[in-house]
């Protein structure tokens, strides 16, 4: 049910997996991409991709802006065009506490499809093309710490650290082992 998502953490391997296709726009899914912008909103990210929340499918809520208006439901999104590339500062609701430098293409064209099953295309750069291209990553099992450069996977070390010890302890409700 779509009340009892939460936020997966790292290291669970629930985050490794490749999400599969969605076969079919329903109410359902609906659900599931409304439970998971309230999910993003309430940790004040600015997007969040279905297997941040235990829900092994393509689908990424995002709002860069913040603007409700500015909302968008990603249905199986697939980048076609890159161009550019820029370095910048990420952070993760699945990674809580790290961030580091991480290197994207600069523009991105993304294919997808929306909640009433239409095809769409966004065609993005600078920060826009940066969210798209990481929660893009979680569709793939890919996450921050694997994009960052090394000095920066260098300097949050510890905090992965004490995030994997902590994984290690917890239940497996508190995004534990499952």
């Amino acid at each position: 049910m779509p009340e009892s998502m939460v936020i997966i953490t790292y290291p669970s391997p629930l985050l490794r997996q490749r999400a599969v296709d969605v076969e079919e726009v329903n109410d359902q899914l609906r659900a599931v991409a409304a439970r998971m912008a309230e999910i993003m909103y309430a940790n004040k990210g600015v997007g969040l991709a279905a297997p941040q929340v235990g829900v092994g499918r393509r689908i990424v809520v995002l709002n860069p802006s913040g603007e409700k208006a500015d909302e968008k439901v990603l249905i199986n999104p697939v980048i076609v065009a890159r161009r550019g590339a820029m370095e910048g500062e990420e952070g993760c609701l699945s990674v809580p506490g790290v961030s580091g430098t991480v290197r994207r293409n600069a523009n991105v064209t993304v294919a997808a499809y929306d909640l009433d099953g239409n095809e769409l295309e966004i065609t993005a750069s600078d920060f826009m093309a940066r969210v798209l291209q990481h929660e893009i990553d979680h569709l793939e099992g890919m996450l921050l710490v694997d994009r960052m450069t090394p000095e920066s996977r260098m300097a949050a070390r510890d905090a992965l650290k004490a995030l994997e010890e902590a994984y290690g302890k917890a239940e497996p409700e508190a995004g534990g082992p499952h």
